[in-house]
C-alpha cells in the first residue's frame, strides 16, 4: 500500500502530509512522543495540513507541498487555490502558558489589510491534571477593563484574576469565536483546526518580552458570552459532529470494523489521534496510524481497530 492515493476524475482521493513543526518559546515534547516524530527538541506547534506561505506542508512521496498540489490538480478539482484555502489544521503542545491574544473576525481583518480573520476550535488531546485553558474574561470584567489594567502595568497574578479560567481533560473540545481573549495554559496537546490565517494580536505575554498589540486587540477583542467545553461521548461506528459554524465544521469518528467518511464536503481534512487501520477510496487502499493528517475528497470508508479521528471540512457554501 502507498502513502498516497492519486485516481482521476470525480472519484474519491486521499492522500497524506507531512507534519511541519514550528518552534514555539512554549513548546512541548509530548506530540513528538507521542506520535513518534523527531522534532530536536520542544516544538510548539506541529501543522498538519497548511497551505498558510512560508509554513506548507508537504506531500508525503512527493517534493510538492499542499500549496502547489491546491493551485494544480486541486484546481481542477475545483477545489480553490491555496491563498484561498480555508483551513489550517494543527497540533498544539504546551509546556508553558502561552501569551494571552485575540484574532480579528473577517471585517476587522479587512480593515486591517488582511484577507480574512481567524476563527478556531480546539479539541483537547492530552491533559495534565488540573489543566486549563483562559477564555474571555472573569465574570463581571469586560474586555475594555481587562485591556486598560494591562496597560496600567497589571502583574501576571493580577491579569489571571481578571480572565476566566476553564479546566478541561481529553475530549473536551472548545469553539473560540473571533474576538475571543484567550490563552492555552501549560500542560495540554490539543488539535487546532482554524481559518487559514496567523492573524494574531498579542496581549500579555507573561515576562517574556516579545512584542505586543494592544491598539489592534482593541479593535478586535468581543465581550462573548461564557462557554464550557463540548463534551460529547462517541460511539463505535459513528461520525458525530461537534462544531458547525460558519467557519468550518468538526466531527469525531470512532471505528471498530468499519465506519464511511461521507460528509458531502467538497474536500475535508482526516487526523488520526488513535489506532491503526486502512483507508479506502474507490478501491484504492492507505494504511493509516496514530498522528497521520490526510486530504480526502469524496466518499472514502475508513476499517481498523481503536481507531478515533478528526475531521474538518469547510461549510458547503
Amino acid at each position: 500500500m502507498s502513502g498516497e492515493i492519486v485516481l482521476t476524475a470525480d472519484r474519491a482521493l486521499a492522500f497524506h502530509l507531512v507534519p511541519r513543526p514550528v518552534p514555539r518559546p512554549w513548546g512541548g515534547e509530548r506530540v513528538a512522543a507521542r506520535f513518534g516524530w523527531s522534532a530536536h527538541g520542544a516544538c510548539g506547534e506541529w501543522w498538519l495540513a497548511s497551505s498558510y506561505p512560508g509554513t506548507e506542508t508537504t506531500l508525503r512521496g512527493h517534493s510538492h507541498d499542499l500549496a502547489d498540489w491546491l493551485d494544480g490538480p486541486g484546481r481542477a478539482r475545483g477545489l480553490p487555490g491555496a491563498e484561498h484555502f480555508p483551513l489550517l489544521v494543527k497540533f498544539l503542545d504546551a509546556q508553558d502558558v502561552l501569551s494571552l491574544q485575540v484574532h480579528p473576525n473577517d471585517d476587522v481583518a479587512v480593515k486591517h489589510g488582511l484577507p480574512n480573520g481567524k476563527t478556531e476550535a480546539w479539541h483537547v488531546v492530552e491533559a495534565e491534571q488540573g489543566a486549563a485553558v483562559y477564555l474571555g474574561c472573569a465574570p463581571g470584567v469586560s474586555c475594555v477593563e481587562l485591556l486598560d489594567a494591562i496597560e496600567g502595568g497589571a502583574s501576571d497574578g493580577e491579569v489571571r484574576t481578571l480572565l476566566n479560567r476553564v479546566e478541561v481533560r481529553p475530549g473536551d473540545t472548545i469553539h473560540v469565536d473571533a474576538g475571543t481573549i484567550h490563552a492555552i495554559g501549560p500542560g495540554l496537546v490539543l488539535y487546532e483546526v482554524q481559518q487559514n490565517s496567523d492573524a494574531t494580536y498579542r496581549i500579555h505575554d507573561w515576562g517574556r518580552g516579545r512584542e505586543v498589540h494592544l491598539a489592534q486587540t482593541r479593535d478586535a477583542m468581543i465581550d462573548h458570552p461564557a462557554q464550557a467545553p463540548l463534551r460529547v461521548d462517541v460511539g463505535a461506528g459513528e461520525l458525530v459532529t461537534l462544531i458547525d459554524g460558519p467557519a468550518f465544521r468538526l466531527h469525531r469518528g470512532r471505528v471498530e470494523g468499519a465506519l464511511d467518511i461521507a460528509t458531502g464536503a467538497r474536500f475535508s481534512t482526516l487526523t488520526v489521534l488513535a489506532g491503526s487501520g486502512v483507508l479506502h477510496a474507490d478501491g484504492a487502499r492507505s494504511r493509516v496510524k496514530p498522528g497521520d493528517t490526510l486530504i480526502t475528497l469524496g466518499a472514502v470508508r475508513l476499517e481498523g481497530t481503536g481507531l478515533d479521528v478528526l475531521v474538518a471540512e469547510a461549510p458547503t457554501s
